[in-house]
């Protein structure tokens, strides 16, 4: 039975009790939010481990890929230019997925008013919103 992780601080729990599956030996550096996320040891070589719930959020997170040897993650969805490892028996359940957007001047200004107003939590609630508006007018 596949075990369903919702973020990425639960599949970074998960990894703590179950690095070993994946072949390495022991923890030398746990996340404490400095890039890479763990140091890990496998065949008596230290290991640069960075964690993904989908690989394609390597590079939405801009990570360098020279001060990483591996990526863990759940779902590989993105080719990279480190290793990939997948971990097998989860499944990504989060139902946000990061996307980016390139807008010009007018636009972010734009969104900053209406951040202002305070009617929306952050940039991406209001392309959120504004797609729902849209989805629902072409209707």
């Amino acid at each position: 039975m596949a075990i369903k992780i919702k973020n990425e601080f639960e599949f970074k729990k998960w990894f703590e009790r179950n690095f070993k599956r994946l072949g390495y030996s022991s923890i030398i550096k746990k996340d404490n939010g400095i890039y890479p996320d763990f140091i890990l040891i496998r065949n008596n070589k230290p290991v640069r481990i960075e964690l993904e719930t989908l690989s394609s959020n390597f590079i939405f997170h801009n990570h360098n890929p020279e001060k990483v040897d591996e990526v863990v993650c759940i779902k590989k969805d993105a080719e990279l230019k480190v290793p990939i490892i997948e971990a097998k028996g989860l499944i990504f359940s989060g139902g946000k997925k990061r996307i980016s957007a390139t807008v010009d001047k007018e636009t972010i200004n734009l969104i900053n008013l209406i951040l202002i107003k305070g009617d929306y939590r952050n940039k991406s609630h209001i392309i959120e919103k504004a797609i729902e508006r849209m989805a629902k007018e072409e209707k």
